[in-house]
Protein backbone atom coordinates (compact mmCIF):
# COMPACT_ATOMS: atom_id res chain seq x y z
CA UNK A 1 0.00 0.00 0.00
CA UNK A 2 0.94 3.42 -1.07
CA UNK A 3 1.00 6.64 1.41
CA UNK A 4 -2.06 8.96 1.27
CA UNK A 5 0.35 12.25 1.05
CA UNK A 6 3.29 10.56 -0.08
CA UNK A 7 2.33 8.01 -3.07
CA UNK A 8 5.89 7.23 -3.65
CA UNK A 9 6.29 6.04 -0.21
CA UNK A 10 4.98 2.48 1.50
CA UNK A 11 2.92 3.08 4.07
CA UNK A 12 3.05 1.94 7.69
CA UNK A 13 -0.72 2.40 8.94
CA UNK A 14 -4.59 2.65 8.18
CA UNK A 15 -6.97 4.32 9.06
CA UNK A 16 -10.19 2.27 9.37
CA UNK A 17 -12.81 4.67 9.34
CA UNK A 18 -11.45 6.12 5.74
CA UNK A 19 -9.41 2.89 4.85
CA UNK A 20 -6.62 5.69 4.07
CA UNK A 21 -2.55 4.09 4.14
CA UNK A 22 -0.12 6.84 5.88
CA UNK A 23 3.93 6.82 5.79
CA UNK A 24 5.93 6.83 8.70
CA UNK A 25 6.53 10.28 8.34
CA UNK A 26 2.80 11.29 8.38
CA UNK A 27 2.80 9.48 11.88
CA UNK A 28 5.93 11.40 13.02
CA UNK A 29 4.14 15.08 12.19
CA UNK A 30 0.54 13.64 13.59
CA UNK A 31 -0.80 14.41 9.95
CA UNK A 32 -2.45 10.43 9.71
CA UNK A 33 -5.82 11.46 11.76
CA UNK A 34 -8.72 12.69 8.81
CA UNK A 35 -10.95 13.69 11.16
CA UNK A 36 -9.43 13.96 14.92
CA UNK A 37 -12.92 16.02 15.67
CA UNK A 38 -15.21 13.85 14.69
CA UNK A 39 -16.27 10.84 16.54
CA UNK A 40 -14.92 7.72 15.41
CA UNK A 41 -16.36 3.67 16.61
CA UNK A 42 -12.44 2.76 15.83
CA UNK A 43 -10.56 5.11 18.05
CA UNK A 44 -10.32 2.90 20.98
CA UNK A 45 -8.00 0.57 18.53
CA UNK A 46 -6.62 2.70 16.83
CA UNK A 47 -2.52 3.40 16.12
CA UNK A 48 -2.71 6.96 15.13
CA UNK A 49 -5.19 8.12 17.75
CA UNK A 50 -3.10 6.90 20.18
CA UNK A 51 0.36 8.61 18.57
CA UNK A 52 -1.00 11.35 17.63
CA UNK A 53 -3.74 12.32 20.28
CA UNK A 54 -2.41 15.65 21.88
CA UNK A 55 -1.74 16.89 18.90
CA UNK A 56 -5.30 16.18 17.53
CA UNK A 57 -6.55 17.38 20.33
CA UNK A 58 -4.91 20.58 19.69
CA UNK A 59 -6.10 21.06 16.22
CA UNK A 60 -9.40 20.54 17.78
CA UNK A 61 -9.55 23.29 20.05
CA UNK A 62 -7.78 25.58 17.10
CA UNK A 63 -10.80 24.89 15.06
CA UNK A 64 -13.36 25.28 17.48
CA UNK A 65 -11.47 29.36 18.31
CA UNK A 66 -11.89 30.22 14.61
CA UNK A 67 -15.51 28.86 13.85
CA UNK A 68 -16.22 31.08 16.98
Amino acid sequence: MKCRFHPQREARVQCQKMEIWYCQECLDACRACTDPCLYCKYRQQCVIWELCRKEARKRCKELEKKKD
